[in-house]
C-alpha cells in the first residue's frame, strides 16, 4: 500500500488513468431514443436506470479522483503551490466543475482560477461537516466565486490522524446535465430530472428549472407526486404540469437524489389556479386602458390620407391624441418609406425626416399590413419606449405609411396598478416574454433583463419560475427573492396572467409575501381549527385595553395587541380591524393585511360581506375570497366602548 501511495503523490498523470476518467458518458453507452409516442413504464424504467447510473456515476469518478488526490504527498502538504498542478489536470479530464478548490479549517479557499480567492466557506452548511471528517457528495449551493448552479463533492485531508483542509469541486450542474442530455438522446416528450434530499432539483432537462422546487410551482398534484417521491425508495406518479404527466423515479444510494424520467401524455395544460381577485381587475384596467388607446389611433388613421400627411389638420389632430395620454411620449405620421413626417409635441418635432424603417414594429406592419404594438425599443429620440402603430392606405388600398403614439409602459402601468394595489398585501410586476421588466414597485427594477441581470442571478426560483412566465399566458407559482426596498430575501407567491395588443403580450404577475404561522402555500394548514379562536376573540372585543387602542387610533398599540393574539393562536391567517367608517385600519401580519383601505372602495367579494356586518353590528362568519389569492374563513365580532361603536375586529383562517 505504502509503495502505490507513494507511486501516486509523484504522479498525477497516473491519477488520472486510474480514475480512467470512468466518466459513465463513455462508460455506460445508451441508445438514443427514437420512439415519440407509445413508451410504456417499462421502458421508463430501463431509461431511468441509465440516467441514475450517467449522472450517479459521474459524481462517483469525481469523488474517486479526489479520494485519490487526498492522500498524495501534494495534497497532505498543505500547499497550495504544491498541490495546483494535479488538481489542474484532474479539472481538464472532464469533470464539469465550475470550480476545483482546497480549503483551510477556518474556510479560507483557493481555486485554479483566482488562487487565494479571499472568500470563505465556513458559513456553508456543509463545511463543519467536511472539517468533522465527513465526505460532501452533492449538496446543492449557489458558488461564492462564480455565481453558477453546482452540485458539492468534497473530501477531507487527513495527516497524522488530524484534519488540515479539505479538497472540493463545484461541479456545474447545468454542464452535467446538458452531458446527460446529449448522450441519452431523448424525445421531445420524455424529460428527466433529480431532486435531492429537500425537494430541490439538481438535475433537469430544462436548464432553467434547475435549483427549483417543484413543489412550489402551483400544481397541487406534483407537489403530492414530489412527496411521495422523496419518501419512497422508487414508484410511479401522475400528475398535472402544463399537460398530463407520467414519472418513474428511484433514489440513488451516494447522492440520496431522486431520479426521475417522464412522458408528457396529456394535452398542454396549465396548473389549476383561480386568479387573486385584484388580479383580474388589473387585467381589465389594463386592457380596457390598451385598447382605449388603441381606437383612439385607429380613428385617427382612418382620417388621414396620404395627401393630409403634413397638414396642419393632422399635426393639430396628433397633438390632441398625445395630450389625451399623459404616458405618450410623442405620436407620428410615418410615410410609405418609413420615414416621419410629422411629429407632434413640439419639442419632437426636430426628428422629422428620420428614418425608422429598420425597426421590427415597421416591417411587421409593412408585412402584414395590420396594426402592430412593439416591445420595449430604444428610439430614434433616444428613449426607451412602445410603439403603438396603425396602417393608413392610399385610396385604392396600398399602404400609404402609418400612424403612431409611443408611450412609456411603466408610467401607463404605475397610473393604472397604484391605486389598486394600495392598502392591499399584493405587489405587481409586469414583464415582457423576453425576461424585460417593464414595471416594478421597486423602480430600480425597471428595465432590467430576468434572466440576465446579476441581480437575479442568487435566485434560481426566481429565474425558473420566470421561464414559465414567459412560455405559458397563465399560471401560478412561488420563488425567493428581495422584499420592498430590495432588502432581505423573502419567499413569495405568484399568480400571472397576460395582456397585451395586436400579438404582443405582457405578463402581469401578482404576488403576496408569505408571512406568520399559516403559509400562504397552505403546507401547514392541515391541523384542526378549534372553537377556541372564536371565542378568544369575543374576548379580545370585550377587552378594556383593545378598546382604548382603537378608541384613541393608537397603532403601535392595537398591533402589539393582535401581534399577541397571533402569536397565541396557531392557524391564523390575519388579525384585523375595520372601523365604524369602513375603513380597514391595519392588522398583524402586515403582509396579510389590508392597511388603510377604505372597503367601499374595493370592489372585491369580500367587502360586501364585511360591510354589512358592519352595519348590522352583530358577528358575522362567512367564505370569500382573498384579494391577494385563496378563499379566506372570516370571523367578525363588534366593539363597543359604552355606546360609542369602534368597528370590528375579524380573524381571517385559510380554507
Amino acid at each position: 500500500m505504502s509503495s502505490f501511495k507513494n507511486f501516486a503523490m509523484k504522479t498525477a498523470g497516473i491519477i488520472l488513468c486510474l480514475l480512467v476518467f470512468s466518466l459513465p458518458a463513455e462508460a455506460i453507452e445508451t441508445a438514443p431514443v427514437q420512439d415519440q409516442g407509445g413508451i410504456n413504464t417499462a421502458e421508463l424504467r430501463l431509461l431511468l436506470n441509465s440516467f441514475g447510473a450517467l449522472g450517479e456515476g459521474h459524481i462517483e469518478s469525481v469523488l474517486r479522483g479526489l479520494r485519490i488526490i487526498s492522500v498524495t504527498e501534494e495534497a497532505r502538504s498543505g500547499e497550495w503551490e504544491k498541490m495546483k498542478g494535479v488538481l489542474a489536470e484532474f479539472d481538464r479530464s472532464g469533470i464539469k466543475a465550475a470550480v476545483v478548490w482546497f480549503a483551510l479549517p477556518d474556510g479560507s479557499y483557493y481555486s485554479l482560477e483566482k488562487g487565494l480567492t479571499g472568500l470563505n466557506l465556513r458559513y456553508r452548511e456543509y463545511f463543519p461537516r467536511l472539517m468533522a471528517g465527513e465526505e460532501i457528495i452533492g449538496d446543492l449551493v449557489l458558488s461564492t466565486s462564480t455565481g453558477k448552479r453546482t452540485a458539492i463533492v468534497a473530501v477531507p485531508i487527513k495527516k497524522d490522524g488530524k484534519i488540515i483542509g479539505a479538497l472540493g469541486t463545484s461541479l456545474e450542474v447545468e454542464e452535467i446535465s446538458r452531458m446527460l442530455d446529449e448522450k441519452m438522446g431523448l424525445p421531445d416528450n420524455i424529460f428527466f430530472y433529480a431532486l435531492d434530499q429537500k425537494g430541490q432539483s439538481s438535475l433537469h432537462r430544462k436548464s432553467a428549472l434547475l435549483f427549483a422546487y417543484p413543489s412550489d410551482m402551483g400544481s397541487k398534484s406534483l407537489a403530492k407526486s414530489v412527496g411521495e417521491m422523496l419518501s419512497m425508495p422508487e414508484g410511479v406518479v401522475t400528475y398535472d404540469f402544463y399537460g398530463a404527466r407520467t414519472v418513474v423515479y428511484k433514489k440513488f444510494p451516494l447522492t440520496g437524489w431522486v431520479f426521475a424520467i417522464g412522458i408528457v401524455t396529456g394535452k398542454p395544460g396549465e396548473p389549476v389556479a383561480e386568479l387573486p381577485p385584484i388580479l383580474s381587475e388589473l387585467e381589465k384596467e389594463i386592457t380596457s386602458e390598451l385598447n382605449k388607446m388603441d381606437q383612439d389611433l385607429a380613428r385617427l388613421a382612418g382620417r388621414l390620407s396620404e395627401k393630409d400627411f403634413k397638414t396642419a389638420g393632422t399635426r393639430k389632430m396628433l397633438g390632441d391624441l398625445c395630450r389625451s395620454y399623459a404616458y405618450a411620449v410623442d405620436c407620428a405620421v410615418v410615410d410609405r418609406n418609413g420615414m416621419m413626417m410629422l411629429v407632434e409635441p413640439e419639442e419632437y418635432a426636430k426628428f422629422e425626416g428620420s428614418d425608422i424603417s429598420s425597426q421590427e414594429q415597421i416591417v411587421r406592419l409593412r408585412e402584414s399590413k395590420k396594426p402592430v404594438m412593439s416591445n420595449v425599443i430604444r428610439t430614434v429620440e433616444g428613449i426607451v419606449a412602445v410603439d403603438l402603430e396603425h396602417p393608413l392606405f392610399s385610396s385604392n388600398g396600398e399602404l400609404a405609411g402609418s400612424v403612431s403614439v409611443l408611450i412609456k409602459p411603466e408610467t401607463m402601468l404605475a397610473s393604472i396598478i397604484s391605486p389598486v394595489v394600495q392598502g392591499t398585501p399584493v405587489d405587481v410586476w409586469l414583464m415582457q416574454k423576453d425576461g424585460r421588466i417593464l414595471y416594478d414597485p421597486d423602480e430600480e427594477e425597471v428595465g432590467l433583463m430576468l434572466f440576465d441581470d446579476p441581480l437575479y442571478k442568487p435566485y434560481p426560483q426566481l429565474l425558473a419560475l420566470g421561464t414559465l412566465i414567459a412560455r405559458e399566458r397563465s399560471g401560478t407559482g412561488s420563488y425567493e427573492f428581495l422584499g420592498k426596498g430590495l432588502e432581505k430575501p423573502v419567499m413569495k407567491d405568484a399568480y400571472w396572467t397576460t395582456v397585451g395588443l395586436h400579438g404582443t403580450e405582457w405578463r402581469l404577475v401578482a404576488i403576496h409575501v408569505r408571512a406568520g404561522h399559516a403559509l400562504s402555500s397552505g403546507k401547514e394548514l392541515e391541523k384542526p381549527v378549534t372553537v377556541s379562536h372564536d371565542d378568544s376573540l369575543r374576548t379580545l372585543a370585550e377587552n378594556t385595553e383593545m378598546k382604548k387602542a382603537l378608541s384613541e387610533k393608537d397603532g403601535s398599540m392595537i398591533l402589539d395587541i393582535f401581534k399577541d393574539f397571533y402569536s397565541e393562536h396557531e392557524g391564523l391567517y390575519s388579525i384585523q380591524w375595520l372601523d365604524s367608517r369602513g375603513i380597514n385600519r391595519l392588522g398583524y401580519p402586515e403582509e396579510n393585511s389590508l392597511i388603510n383601505l377604505d372597503m367601499k372602495s374595493l370592489k372585491t367579494a369580500s367587502s360586501k360581506p364585511m360591510l354589512r356586518a358592519l352595519a348590522n353590528k352583530k358577528e358575522s362568519s362567512f367564505d370569500s375570497p382573498l384579494v391577494e389569492g385563496k378563499t379566506g374563513m372570516f370571523f367578525m365580532v363588534p366593539v363597543f366602548e359604552g355606546r360609542n361603536y369602534l368597528g370590528m375586529i375579524y380573524t381571517i383562517r385559510l380554507k
